[in-house]
């Protein structure tokens, strides 16, 4: 008989696996559902700086929402309306940079280009079509938080669905006049971090050359069976 600690310990971590799934980059900001009225800041917060970012995740939850509620619209179509918000709000260079660490400095020019087009491939395509996911729950703003390089982390909480209580921190970086994404942080699990560990394990066996080509296979494994896939549910339709 499965004692309680292991029946804990396995719900734990199946509530652990759910979540990392959620971080997976657009489905966590994206596959949400109405937004919440933001509470009170609950941590380290100075408005002067905070007020602009929190007002771009703000938006761009709103604007997903309404997005994510047209059903009688297809989720391809819903997906490319997805992925114009996201290439508006992340800054998709500065997050290779910080995923490749110290390999940026030994790749060419060419290598980061075409690293910045893959990798902005592999998350929108890998993550961005699981539509199926959004069942209408709610996501509180609920804090900002000025960080190192006065970054902005802004913080808020998934309630209700799958994800319930599920804490998303969205950390954002001005440059050029512009507040963008760079990072995105799930239960304390980063997505740079994770990436750039998985990244690394290429690398230390491998080359550039080879991470790149492994993206290449990655992302057109998953555009053929998405392209599958929206050709049966046509034939069936």
């Amino acid at each position: 008989m499965i004692s309680d600690a292991r029946l804990e310990a396995s719900r734990v971590s199946s509530r652990a696996a759910a979540v990392r799934n959620l971080a997976a980059f657009l489905s966590a900001i994206f596959v949400l559902g109405s937004l919440a009225v933001a509470s009170p800041a609950r941590t380290a917060d100075d408005p002067a700086i905070t007020a602009e970012p929190r007002k771009v995740i703000t938006d761009a939850v709103v604007q997903i929402v309404a997005i994510l509620e047209k059903r009688d619209e297809s989720s391809e179509t819903r997906v490319r309306q997805i992925e114009e918000i996201a290439y508006e709000i992340f800054d998709f260079t500065t997050m290779s940079k910080l995923v490749m660490a110290r390999n940026w400095r030994k790749m060419e020019t060419q290598q980061r280009a075409e690293f910045v087009v893959e990798f902005k491939r592999h998350l929108s395509r890998s993550y961005g079509t699981r539509l199926d996911r959004y069942n209408q729950e709610e996501v509180e703003v609920y804090a900002a938080q000025v960080e190192v390089r006065n970054d902005v982390s802004i913080k808020t909480r998934i309630i209700g669905g799958q994800f319930d209580d599920a804490e998303v921190a969205y950390r954002l970086r001005k440059r050029k006049d512009r507040w963008r994404i760079i990072d995105v942080v799930i239960e304390g699990v980063s997505l740079v971090s994770n990436y750039r560990s998985q990244f690394a394990e290429v690398l230390n066996s491998g080359t550039i050359e080879d991470l790149l080509t492994k993206l290449r296979k990655k992302n057109f494994v998953v555009e053929s069976e998405k392209g599958e896939k929206s050709a049966k549910a046509d034939s069936a339709s």
